[in-house]
Order: C-alpha cells, then structure tokens, then sequence
C-alpha cells in the first residue's frame, strides 16, 4: 500500500497526514462503518426496486475532462455487461449520482463534484447526510429537496424510496 503524506499549516503549526492508496486513488476519506452500513441498504434498496430499470453501480469512476470521480453510488439507464470487456476511462454521465458524507468531510469537499457532475450531463445528485437520516436530491438549476423519515422521489428518474427503510427506522 502506498501512502502519501499531506501537509496543513493552521496557526503556526505544521500537520502531516499520511493519505491511504484508497484516498490517493478515490479522492475521498475511507469510508466507516455509517457510511458501509448507509451505502449497502441504498444498494439494497435501489436494486429490491429499479434492477429492471436501472443499473446501480458502487464505486465506479468515471472520467469527466481529466479528472476521475468516484461517486459513493451511480445510477444508469439499464445497461447490458460485457464481463470479457475491459472499459478504461469510462466518461458517460451517470442519470444521477449519490454521495455519502463521511465525518472528515465538509460540503465544500462536494461543491466542485457536484458542480462537474451536473457540468457532465447528471440529472440529479443525491447528498446523504446519515448523522441526520437526510437525503438532499440537488439538481442542476439549483433546486434542492430535503427528504428525512418519509419518501423520497427523485423528478429526474421517477425513483421512489422510504427512508425509513433506507435508515432502518422502520423494522
């Protein structure tokens, strides 16, 4: 595993962080138990109810430019496997994407992804906040939803989901 080490200077003092080969190579923080345990019932979740409509995809990157991205969960119109097939710098945009925000994130870590997912062709972004079991769908004229123990309907794919089941408040 390579490491690499990241400086931060704040008020005279000098923090050196080393970054895993998962951060170096994802550009986002290892994810926690939280984040694992939100990201799998949303897999479950969306896969129980759109596998006919939609391909569900973790941690794929696709390259918008000449930069990578990682979201946490992509969603794509149904789309066949060719498992022979190696496709390197995939580019095409997701319908929607969906990021989980880890406790070392901040919103500002998102701003420039949401803006080059959106810059890409991406109808929606789903920002989940797991601390509070809110999901914010944002799309690209600004327009931003709050959904928090009840259903959340994304405009841009039709794609319904209860978040109490997504969150486990609702045996």
């Amino acid at each position: 595993m390579t490491n690499e080490a990241v400086t931060l200077e704040e008020k005279d003092e000098t923090v050196t962080a080393e970054l895993s080969e998962y951060e170096l190579t994802h550009g986002k923080p290892i994810p926690n138990y939280n984040h694992a345990a939100i990201q799998g019932e949303l897999l479950f979740a969306l896969k129980s109810q759109y596998r006919q409509e939609y391909s569900v995809l973790p941690e794929f990157t696709v390259k918008f430019g000449d930069k990578k991205y990682t979201p946490d969960i992509s969603i794509y119109e149904k789309r066949s496997v060719d498992y022979q097939a190696v496709i390197k710098d995939f580019s095409e945009a997701p319908l929607t994407v969906i990021e989980i925000m880890s406790p070392s994130q901040t919103m500002e870590t998102f701003d420039e992804k949401f803006d080059a997912y959106f810059a890409a062709g991406v109808k929606s972004c789903w920002f989940v906040q797991s601390y509070f079991e809110t999901i914010f769908v944002l799309l690209p004229n600004h327009n931003v939803s709050v959904f928090h123990a009840n259903t959340l309907t994304d405009p841009t794919n039709g794609i319904s989901l209860d978040l109490a089941q997504v969150f486990g408040t609702n045996p």
